[in-house]
C-alpha cells in the first residue's frame, strides 16, 4: 500500500505552486512550494496519510483478533494489565513497521529538509493513530470499524491539514489528532529550523489521550459477567 499510494501520488502530483505559512526559527514565514512532478514535495505530504491509515487498521485488527483469547486468559487468572502491555507492544511494532516501509518508499521520491524530524513526526502520528485504532475496535467492531478507520486519517491529514487546499489549517482542524504532528512534519519538509514547542506538545497530548482511552476501553472490554467468581471457577477447573 505505501509503495502504490506514494508513487502514484508522485506521478499524479498537480503542476501548481502553493503558498504555505510556516514557523521558521520562531518567526512566521510564507513560502511558495512547487507541487509538480519531480519536485518531491507532494509525496512527502502523502506519506503520512499512508502511514496513519495502516497504523489505525493495525491497531484495530490486533485488538479485534485477540479479544476472545484475551477474555479467556483473564478468566483463567491472567492480569488485564499484562495483556494490555503485550497488545500495545505488538501495536507499536506494527505502527513503526508501517512507518519504516512508507518512509523507505518516500525516500526514493520525496525531498525532505530535515529527515530526523520528519521521521520522528511520522512515528508520532503512526503511534497516535494506532492507539486510535485500538480505541475504535470495541466501539465499532470489524465492518464499521474499517470504514471509520479509513475515514478519520483521510479527513484529518488528507483534507483538514492538507497544505494543497489552504495555506494554514482552519481553526477547527487544530482540534484533530493529526494537527500537531503534521505541523512538525510540514516544517521538517520545508525548513531547517528547530522543533516547534507548541505543535510538539499538542501531538504528545493526543498520544497520551489516545493511550488513556485505549487502556480504559481495553480493561472495560476484558470484564466478564462473573467477575472474580468466574475467574475463581476457571482457576479451580484449571487446577
Amino acid at each position: 500500500m505505501p509503495a502504490v499510494f506514494i508513487v502514484f501520488a508522485t506521478a499524479l502530483a498537480p503542476g501548481s505552486r502553493i503558498r504555505l505559512t510556516l514557523d521558521e526559527g520562531g518567526h512566521q514565514v510564507t513560502k511558495v512550494v512547487n507541487l509538480a512532478f519531480g519536485a518531491g514535495v507532494h509525496p512527502a505530504f502523502m506519506a503520512p496519510v499512508a502511514i496513519t491509515s495502516l497504523a489505525v487498521l493495525a491497531g484495530m485488527f490486533i485488538i479485534l483478533d485477540t479479544r476472545a483469547a484475551d477474555r479467556r486468559l483473564v478468566l483463567a487468572g491472567e492480569r488485564a494489565g499484562a495483556l494490555l502491555a503485550g497488545r500495545l507492544a505488538l501495536v507499536t511494532v506494527a505502527a513503526l513497521l508501517a512507518t519504516g516501509v512508507s518512509l523507505a518508499v518516500a525516500a526514493t521520491v520525496a525531498t525532505i529538509g530535515q529527515w530526523g524530524l520528519y521521521t520522528a513526526a511520522s512515528a508520532l502520528l503512526a503511534l497516535t493513530y494506532a492507539l486510535i485504532g485500538v480505541t475504535l475496535a470495541p466501539l465499532f467492531g470489524r465492518v464499521a470499524g474499517v470504514l471509520v478507520a479509513f475515514l478519520i486519517p483521510f479527513l484529518d491529514l488528507g483534507i483538514a491539514q492538507d497544505p494543497m487546499l489552504r495555506a494554514t489549517p482552519p481553526t477547527w482542524a487544530h482540534l484533530l489528532p493529526g494537527y500537531g504532528g503534521f505541523r512538525l512534519l510540514t516544517n521538517a519538509i520545508l525548513t531547517h529550523g528547530p522543533i516547534q514547542g507548541g505543535p510538539l506538545l499538542i501531538a504528545l497530548a493526543w498520544l497520551t489521550g489516545a493511550a488513556v482511552a485505549a487502556t480504559v476501553l481495553f480493561r472495560h472490554n476484558m470484564r466478564t459477567p462473573g467477575g472474580a467468581h468466574s475467574a475463581a471457577q476457571a482457576g479451580r477447573v484449571t487446577g
